[in-house]
């Protein structure tokens, strides 16, 4: 197979840094670059990579921050873009790129720069949660069916599991409204809204709610769903909803301008813990209606679920898996294959994580 040149954009932060090793493990042949502005960090981590790693300063708050680079054939992002150079230098460049930090607005301004530039390479947004592996898992539930009434995602998060602050700042977005699938219909949904209970893999039952992510939309318009959710729990007693209580109250935002306050102080990352996801669907095949699940348990947390994800996207637009992607914008259902979900399910199986499949 061709080596492949490499660039790990933010490649020593908390994902990023998991999923270099998880680069190295699998594709030892690859040429990995750790970029950032650490160079001290980015030479460390590609010290104990070993073989041809090594760092390379790049500053995404600057223009062309790879303009030193050359032979770059993917980019991974695992930093927030606010003013999109690396996402911009990639496309003109005609260099793959792959995206797991954006948040919805982030993502479709993504999604418009690459249509905007008609890349010659492919570009991967895949902000979806744990870098949109439980979407291409959710997608394989609905394979061969006829029709799909409804798919739901819930999670259960660990309050002592680890992340970094990209991935916490999600919290900041939770008390806002957002537009989900539901009822046959694109409706205005309130934050942490429609409790229901899940059991999941680990026996633990817990109340979930819904929650925005890139998920909420694909969910419905991979599969055709008449309702599509994304529902949030937490392992230890009931703290959503005290929150949805402080939404209600307009307490939740002024609590996190308090100093010291912020949505990395209230999730209280901590040294890691399980994760784990439940996937429903309902629909029909033949005029005969259909029950589908999956399951997905991570005792290695969310943080190496994600970096698990991130891998098979960087596969997808570096053209080292089956399911390589062509030049343009895509999300992480996109040419979707039995080839694709099933080289996944094979990173999961070989990484410890716990794939279960029901009804199929």
């Amino acid at each position: 197979m061709m080596t492949r040149r490499i660039l790990l954009a933010g490649g020593y932060g908390v994902v990023g840094a998991q999923a270099a090793r998880l680069l190295r493990k699998h594709h030892p042949e690859a040429e990995i670059l750790i970029g950032g502005r650490r160079e001290k960090e980015a030479a460390a981590l590609a010290s104990s990579l070993g073989g041809s790693a090594k760092a390379a300063v790049t500053d995404v708050t600057k223009s062309e921050p790879m303009r030193n680079l050359e032979g770059i054939d993917a980019v991974a992002c695992f930093i927030h873009e606010t003013d999109d150079h690396l996402l911009n230098e990639a496309a003109k460049r005609g260099i793959a790129y792959m995206d797991i930090t954006r948040g919805q607005e982030a993502q479709m301004r993504g999604l418009a720069a690459a249509a905007l530039f008609t890349p010659g390479a492919p570009m991967l947004f895949t902000s979806h949660w744990m870098a949109g592996g439980p979407a291409i898992v959710a997608r394989r539930l609905a394979e061969g069916l006829d029709s799909v009434t409804r798919v739901d995602m819930s999670i259960l998060y660990y309050t002592g599991d680890k992340m970094g602050p990209d991935s916490a700042s999600a919290g900041e977005g939770m008390s806002q409204g957002f537009t989900a699938r539901k009822g046959g219909a694109w409706q205005r949904v309130g934050p942490l809204s429609d409790e229901r209970e899940v059991r999941f893999p680990s026996g633990a039952a817990r109340p979930v709610y819904r929650m925005n992510m890139g998920d909420v939309m694909t969910l419905a318009l991979a599969s055709g769903a008449r309702e599509a959710g994304v529902r949030l729990g937490l392992d230890k007693g009931n703290s959503l909803a005290t929150m949805r209580r402080l939404i209600k109250l307009g307490l939740w935002d002024l609590l996190l301008k308090l100093p010291g306050m912020s949505a990395v102080a209230a999730t209280k990352p901590g040294p890691g813990a399980p994760h784990e996801i439940v996937i429903e669907l309902d629909g029909e095949a033949g005029r005969r209606k259909v029950s589908r699940k999956a399951t997905i348990l991570d005792p290695e947390g969310q943080s190496h679920l994600t970096a698990v994800g991130a891998l098979y996207a960087l596969e997808r637009i570096a053209g080292l898996g089956p399911a390589p992607l062509g030049p343009g914008a895509a999300l992480p259902e996109t040419g979707f294959s039995m080839a694709g979900f099933e080289r996944l399910a094979a990173l999961y199986e070989a990484e410890g994580i716990a794939l279960g499949l029901e009804g199929i």
